[in-house]
This record gives C-alpha cells, structure tokens and sequence, in this order.
C-alpha cells in the first residue's frame, strides 16, 4: 500500500468517526456554490440545520403530486364507511367480465 492510498484511508477513518460520509454529487456550475455553503453548514452543525432540511423536505413533497397510493390510503378516503365500496372494487376487479380484453378501434 503507497503512501497516498495510506492517507486517504487515514482520512476516511477520520471522517466516519466524526459520523461523516463523503457524497459526490454532480449538478450545474450555477448551484455549486449555493450547494457548497449548504453542505459546510450540514457538516458543521450550524444551528439552521433543521430548518434547511425542512425547506429541502418541503420543497421535495411541493415537486411532486401525491401517488395513487398515498390518496387512496390518505384517512379521509380510508374511513370504515368506505370498505363497502373497496370491497366492490376488488371484486369486479376479479370478475370474469371485467377481465375480457375488447377490441378498440383507435
């Protein structure tokens, strides 16, 4: 083992006691200093932290919809008064009539 590869294992070590990881991220030359200040601020237990990761939380759920799932398991749909009808669902889902393919003209 070379004295470079000695050093970086050294430094490694160093950085996984300190409860560190090391990320390679690669994004647009605009956002590499804005993505830096955030970064040293996360390593440095700056006292916004928990505000930057809500703001990043919140901007990740603000970026994309709620998934069928997340709707149909939200617990203003997924009341008892609703099995009923979800039992209906499962069983035309079965249903030898619902499961014929039919011919489309598109």
């Amino acid at each position: 083992m070379n004295t470079q590869s000695k050093a970086l294992k050294a430094h490694r070590k160093r950085l996984h006691s300190r409860g560190l990881k090391r990320v390679e991220v690669t994004v647009r030359a605009e956002h590499v200093p804005l993505l830096r200040d955030v970064a040293a601020k996360l390593r440095a237990s700056h006292a916004n932290v928990k505000r930057i990761k809500a703001a990043l939380k919140e901007a990740e759920t603000i970026g994309r919809g709620k998934s069928l799932a997340e709707a149909l398991y939200d617990p203003v749909i997924a009341a008892p008064e609703f099995d009923k009808v979800f039992d209906e669902i499962e069983r035309s889902r079965r249903d030898p009539a619902m499961l014929k393919m039919r011919e489309i003209d598109l």
